[in-house]
């Protein structure tokens, strides 16, 4: 019989070695213990901060928390890439906070978006040394309405005006009116060009000095202040990581 007509002879099949196997099993169990990790370890570190928020302001709602680092293993060495607290219904250094929502990527540095009631916007603002004597804030529209006495040097005058707030450099608020009326006074007019170079030069609150808040917007939306700007996490909170 010629070589040609010869059956192939079977090949032989390869074997892992016991080494090999070894190795692909180990690498497949480290692979699975590092996505298990990825997913538990944010989990129990977004549980373990809320508990202590929880456990620090229990008259608090909606308590949400979500912290995230990676790789993972990072949370266990208090570094983290982001974390957000959003908590509803919270007093936070004698301020009613109707919500507020805390923004990181380092602690305990953060920014914060929060809105606050009519009742609490006098806890959040300081007017000891506002030019408006014993204000009034109420929430129209969009705007703000600020009601109180004025003294002008010449004469203390009753005022409402209504208008926005504007921060400027984190502490304090200035007053930009789209409206202004006096009383308790006879000239109007020249009332009303004193009033608006005081409002134009000085701030009508300034954030509470202890506050460990400062501000870089504030604007009204649903009958509410919506305040915004940066906060020490730490001091803001009473919480420790």
């Amino acid at each position: 019989m010629s070589s040609a007509s010869r059956p192939a002879a079977p090949r032989k099949r390869r074997r892992l070695s016991r080494g090999w196997i070894a190795l692909i099993t180990v690498v497949a169990v480290l692979l699975v213990v590092w996505i298990a990790s990825e997913i538990a370890i944010p989990r129990i570190a977004d549980s373990i901060i809320k508990n202590e928020i929880q456990k620090r302001y229990p008259q608090a709602q909606d308590v949400s928390v979500s912290v995230s680092a990676f790789p993972a293993i990072r949370l266990a060495f208090k570094d983290y890439s982001n974390l957000m607290v959003k908590v509803s219904n919270i007093t936070l250094e004698g301020v009613a906070f109707d919500s507020i929502e805390l923004d990181s990527k380092k602690w305990p540095l953060g920014t914060f978006d929060a809105t606050v009631g009519p009742d609490a916007i006098l806890q959040f603002f300081s007017s000891t040394h506002s030019y408006i004597l014993r204000p009034t804030l109420d929430l129209s529209g969009d705007q703000v309405r600020v009601s109180g006495q004025m003294n002008l040097g010449f004469a203390t005058v009753g005022i409402t005006a209504v208008g926005a707030l504007e921060p400027r450099g984190g502490k304090q608020v200035y007053f930009n009116p789209s409206s202004i009326s006096v009383a308790g006074i006879q000239s109007t007019g020249a009332a009303l060009t004193v009033i608006k170079q005081i409002m134009a030069s000085n701030p009508v609150f300034t954030i509470r000095e202890d506050l460990p808040f400062t501000v870089t917007a504030v604007t009204v939306s649903g009958g509410k202040l919506v305040v915004k700007g940066d906060v020490d996490l730490e001091k803001a909170l009473k919480v420790k990581l």
